[in-house]
């Protein structure tokens, strides 16, 4: 019997081990996960262009200002910057920064050069689109002076042209000096048949990866359905030998591996494009937006991307776009004041409603309604106090959405969890403690205010810290009342959004999940840190406490 009863026990306790191992592994996992995420980022990017970037495209280089944090463009970018697609450099790079292409006056050689390079000269089909916003120089000299004192200045000119200006090298070493630098231009594209790209039965050709390219040209892929295109045999083409679509190409690290070859010049590159235009499953080099590509069409192109997501620069920077540039600055200060706003209104309250229910309230029938709402007000979800501070805090009382809405909504929301912690902290105070302050003279408030909250503030703090936690991650209630503007509130009927509130916001609107990440590793990372204060200061409490009682 005996034998059993601790067979019993054995088991009962290896179930308990097991069972908080494995909670504690779980939470583990699911940290990890937001912190990897956080930390770095890895997606999928899509484009008509391969990543390898050229520094001196057709003799040409584009400067841009030495403070751009963008490193290469694509040559639809590129494009875009000089036909008024782009206004600023918020969906290039994520600057703040208004967008100001500058350009060679065209009635000169070098202008009409460059115009020539960006848009394609009139023999071959192009046809100039500068855009309102470019500001014309007379030289390329000028043009650098314009992009080197102006942060988002851009220009192309010729390469000799920025080494005699100024000095600067167009390479990627030794391409800030003089205030600007150069951008790599990735404009090398994969030009296949239409008949490939046309949905044929069930088969449509998707995006091609690095590893589909390879096996196109090396001629491992034989046919078009091997990566779900129509049954087709594949026929790579070589660019003409000699030109800069061949030299791109063998930079590229794909040349040489499939295909035939043309002769140099015109004719060869005729030729070539020819083919491209009449060999059923054809496949080849090109460059994007060429306007000698006309009814060519380009392949879809993905790569997977990867770096750090979680910076100082997303730290202290303000959000843009909704928060698919820039940081998190404003939305960190916004949850900062929300927490201090809501803590000063609940914490008080909260302390002050227990004292009360402990140390004057009489058992009764009131007494326990009292602590069944109180408790079963500890039970709501979140969501029906956003509909109860949507309908009385910004609409009967007009405070509108904003941070007062907010923090009067969240204050009570975690009064429960305040009032019943604080209660069983008071609760806990020995009440010999009571019995000799009051025998020492000590009036009934002054025993509360110096005897007995002292010596339960270790579980008062608790309970308000652990009430913070719940204030610093709520988002249902606070959608409804505090609103969603990222920007910094500028008083407390401001609109605001919190950090819970900007992951789910990022998340559901599908803006930036990997700005999502990184603002749920900041959350988590503000919690921790919460709690290991908290953590501190309880145990400070706690000391102190004892040393008072050891000296009564």
């Amino acid at each position: 019997m005996r034998n059993g009863a601790k067979r019993s026990q054995a088991v009962a306790f290896g179930a308990i081990r097991f069972l908080s191992v494995l909670t504690i592994v779980i939470l583990g996992l699911i940290l990890g996960f937001i912190l990897f995420k956080g930390l770095r980022y890895s997606s999928v990017e899509r484009g008509t262009v391969l990543a390898m970037a050229e520094r001196e495209p057709d003799g040409f280089v584009v400067v841009v200002n030495a403070g751009r944090d963008m490193e290469t463009a694509s040559w639809d970018e590129l494009y875009g910057m000089f036909s008024d697609e782009y206004i600023n450099w918020a969906k290039l790079d994520g600057g703040a920064d208004d967008l100001l292409p500058v350009a060679v006056d065209p009635a000169s050689e070098d202008g009409a050069a460059v115009e020539a390079f960006l848009f394609g000269s009139e023999d071959a089909g192009g046809y100039p689109l500068w855009g309102g916003l470019v500001r014309f120089a007379p030289t390329a000299a000028e043009a650098l002076a314009i992009v080197a004192s102006t942060p988002g200045a851009v220009c192309v000119v010729a390469a000799d042209s920025v080494v005699a200006a100024d000095g600067v090298v167009p390479s990627a070493a030794a391409a800030g000096a003089g205030g600007v630098k150069t951008l790599g231009i990735r404009r090398l594209a994969v030009a296949i048949n239409s008949d490939v790209s046309d949905f044929v039965g069930d088969s449509y050709l998707e995006d091609l990866s690095d590893d589909d390219l390879e096996g196109l040209f090396s001629g491992r892929i034989r046919n078009w359905a091997e990566l779900g295109g129509p049954d087709l045999a594949v026929a790579p083409l070589a660019p003409p030998e000699g030109g800069a679509l061949a030299a791109a190409w063998e930079r590229a690290g794909l040349s040489g591996s499939g295909g035939g070859s043309a002769d140099s010049g015109a004719e060869g590159m005729a030729a070539y494009l020819s083919g491209l235009y009449d060999t059923s499953g054809a496949v080849g080099p090109a460059f994007a937006l060429d306007a000698s590509l006309a009814g060519i069409p380009t392949a879809w192109l993905t790569r997977r991307v990867s770096g750090w997501n979680l910076t100082p620069r997303f730290i202290l920077e303000a959000p843009r776009l909704s928060g698919k540039t820039g940081g998190i600055s404003s939305i960190i200060l916004n949850t900062l004041f929300m927490v201090l706003l809501t803590m000063a209104m609940a914490a008080p309250i909260g302390v002050a409603a227990a004292v009360y229910l402990v140390e004057y309230a009489r058992d009764g029938r009131v007494l326990a309604l009292l602590r069944l709402g109180t408790e079963t007000l500890a039970g709501i979800p979140s969501i029906i106090f956003g509909l109860f501070g949507f309908l009385f805090f910004v609409d009967v009382l007009g405070f509108g959405f904003g941070l007062l809405s907010g923090s009067l909504t969240l204050t009570l929301m975690i009064l429960p969890t305040i009032v019943r912690s604080a209660e069983e902290a008071l609760k806990a105070v020995p009440r010999s403690m009571r019995e000799g302050s009051l025998a020492l003279g000590a009036t009934k408030l002054q025993t509360i205010g110096r005897v007995v909250v002292p010596a339960a503030m270790p579980g008062i703090a608790t309970g308000v810290i652990l009430a913070m936690g719940r204030a610093v991650g709520e988002t249902a209630a606070l959608i409804f009342t505090m609103g969603s503007d990222y920007q910094l509130a500028d008083g407390l009927f401001s609109s605001a959004r919190s950090l819970s509130t900007h992951v789910y916001l990022l998340f559901a609107e599908g803006v930036s999940f990997d700005k999502a990440f990184a603002t749920a590793t900041v959350l988590v990372v503000v919690v921790l840190g919460i709690n290991l204060a908290a953590k501190r200061v309880i145990s400070s409490m706690s000391r102190s406490g004892a040393a008072r009682q050891g000296n009564a």
